[in-house]
């Protein structure tokens, strides 16, 4: 059975907006955070990434809203991976931003992939790194079919 990290944070008034809600900017935030927080957990913090030449590069994000925040309300942030190409160089995640209640407020869909850092191009990490990644393979895990060629011509 496919694990989900989970990320609690609590609304700090700077993450609110003038209408006493969660702003939106922060949902994309919260999700990074969450994103970040398992990979460094996981032993792939910034010095490994940079010994392993290669790092996270984020291609587009999805927010659905689907209920409010408010300031000093603790939430959760989940992180299920719900695609991955053959050669693991793209990515695609879900993050789901829960009220105390259980209630989703917000669904983040982020997708991205492993960017070499001397080629500047997307590239397949390390088999260290997939292990990573698959740890939290959601059970709807979709096989993304863009090929690493593909993905770095952009």
């Amino acid at each position: 059975m496919p694990e989900t990290y989970v990320k609690k944070l609590e609304v700090r008034w700077d993450d609110v907006d003038v209408n006493g809600h969660l702003r939106n900017t922060r949902y994309l935030e919260y999700a990074n955070h969450a994103r970040i927080a398992y990979f460094q957990q996981s032993g792939w913090d910034a010095r490994r990434f940079l010994g392993a030449e290669v790092g996270p590069v984020l291609l587009s994000d999805e927010i659905r809203y689907r209920r409010e925040v408010f300031l000093a309300e603790e939430v959760e942030v989940t992180c299920q991976v719900t695609g991955l190409s053959a050669d693991g160089a793209r990515w695609e995640m879900r993050h789901e931003v829960r009220r105390a209640d259980g209630s989703t407020a917000a669904t983040v869909l982020s997708r991205g992939g492993w960017m070499g850092k001397r080629t500047r191009r997307l590239t397949a990490p390390p088999a260290e790194l997939i292990a990573v990644v698959d740890a939290i393979r959601s059970e709807d895990c979709e096989l993304i079919e863009a090929s690493t060629a593909e993905a770095g011509a952009s």
